[in-house]
């Protein structure tokens, strides 16, 4: 038996149109402020695939409300608040940059900036079974 070579593919930098490959989560998480109050909120974790130049690659993130990024995905996507909606198979372009843990300075991850609405509504790729109608 031969093991396979390790797959450690990392999303490169650049440009990317986007597609959510399921539902976005609403994750509870809980806020310390300055004065070391502790209050609750949500974090809103999406699951992606960036098509790009580079190729496909498969991008999580998360993104707290007070977020410029959390807004601009919301306008992107064109999120109406207070509605229930289905968000899966949606598309958006936006850049992959890296972003340092702060806790510990040889670790980084994949940040989705720069969001804008996608200028092309259909997938850069598939097998055309994403058509909305």
């Amino acid at each position: 038996m031969r093991w396979p070579e390790p797959e450690n593919k990392k999303i490169p930098e650049g440009h990317y149109q986007f597609r959510l490959n399921r539902e976005p989560e609403l994750v509870p998480i809980t806020i310390t402020d300055k004065d070391g109050n502790k209050r609750e909120s949500r974090r809103l974790k999406i699951y992606a695939r960036g098509i790009g130049t580079e190729g496909e690659f498969g991008v999580v993130d998360s993104f707290v409300p007070w977020e410029d990024r959390y807004g601009d995905l919301c306008a992107a996507l064109g999120v109406d608040h207070g509605r229930d909606i289905q968000m899966e198979g949606a598309i958006f372009e936006a850049d992959i940059k890296y972003q340092t843990a702060g806790n510990d300075p040889t670790k980084s991850y994949p940040r989705i900036v720069n969001i804008v609405v996608a200028n092309d509504p259909t997938p850069a790729s598939g097998d055309g079974d994403d058509i909305p109608f």
